[in-house]
């Protein structure tokens, strides 16, 4: 005797076949990482160089989402766009974009061509990024620094830190990352201060008061420090400048 299925029978069990899966938000993360506290100042004091350019160069909706820094010694085999530079023939740096980074272009391309008026290439577009972060990076760490080509990550020493930035573009998620090799870190000198210049509307401001002030003011004040626990949205920071000489 044949064994009949019901019409309701097959239909559950053609939905709990062809479902479609819940999706899941993508996991940037390393497992093989480890979370550096020390080296958190690094992240923060280069998150705004990549949010500039990312912001000046593409015509998404660009919002940080998260930044980390990390230690490892093992590279996962993930596809990136690579930019890298070997500094000194000792250390390496690098800077990579998720794969995704296309598909976020191609949604944009319509804008992207208006902009540019030609295809947009996206490792130029990396290649620029990284001069750009290269740049600011040879104020704390004066060395040689000289492009080369790479399509993955290979260091001298076995130690890397990596910094890590998540970027929501246009509600697509993409990772940012700088890695150096960790005895780069060791052996130069990164300071920890953050200088942040005026304006040219607060410079205009500055000269104005000097010139009503009539007077030389003479400031002394210290460096301030920061610890990375504090840098956090909301907080405040005290500022302690003291006049040390007034002279008419």
């Amino acid at each position: 005797m044949k064994y009949k299925v019901s019409k309701e029978e097959l239909d559950a069990l053609f939905r709990e076949v062809y479902s479609t899966p819940e999706k899941r938000e993508i996991d940037y993360t390393t497992q093989t990482l480890k979370i550096k506290e020390e080296y958190s100042f690094l992240a923060y004091k280069y998150k705004n160089i990549l949010k500039g350019f990312l912001i000046s160069n593409l015509p998404v909706k660009v919002q940080l989402k998260s930044f980390k820094a990390y230690e490892g010694s093992d590279v996962d085999n993930k596809n990136f766009f690579v930019s890298g530079y070997d500094v000194e023939k000792k250390y390496r740096v690098y800077l990579t974009v998720s794969e995704n980074i296309e598909d976020v272009i191609k949604k944009a391309e319509g804008d992207l061509y208006r902009l540019f008026d030609e295809k947009f290439n996206v490792q130029n577009f990396i290649e620029n990024l990284s001069e750009s972060f290269i740049s600011e990076l040879k104020k704390d760490l004066p060395f040689s620094y000289k492009k080369i080509n790479s399509s993955s990550l290979q260091f001298y020493e076995d130690k890397f830190v990596k910094l890590e930035y998540i970027f929501s573009l246009e509600e697509s998620r993409t990772e940012f990352s700088i890695w150096l090799e960790k005895e780069l870190l060791e052996n130069g000198e990164i300071s920890p201060f953050i200088f942040s210049p005026p304006t040219s509307l607060g410079k205009k401001k500055l000269k104005r008061l000097k010139d009503l002030l009539k007077i030389r003011i003479e400031i002394e004040s210290e460096p301030v420090v920061i610890d990375s626990k504090d840098l956090k949205v909301g907080n405040e920071i005290d500022l302690k400048i003291k006049i040390k000489d007034i002279m008419l």
